[in-house]
């Protein structure tokens, strides 16, 4: 990661919101809980979306 994507708000919110989802699923499995799947669902694509959107923010510096 370079300067331009920790400097942008939406990539950085979408990264700790996965973190954030990832660790609560953790807590609801350990407390046998069905809902930490959704969690993880969610965790998942909000990761895939900040990743797209990082390689996206590095591609337009670069070129």
């Amino acid at each position: 990661m370079n300067y331009t994507m920790l400097k942008d708000v939406k990539t950085m919110i979408g990264f700790f919101s996965s973190i954030i989802g990832s660790i609560i699923a953790i807590f609801l499995a350990a407390g046998d809980s069905d809902v930490w799947v959704v969690f993880i669902v969610l965790s998942l694509i909000l990761l895939a979306l900040s990743v797209t959107r990082a390689s996206r923010l590095y591609n337009q510096k670069s070129t």
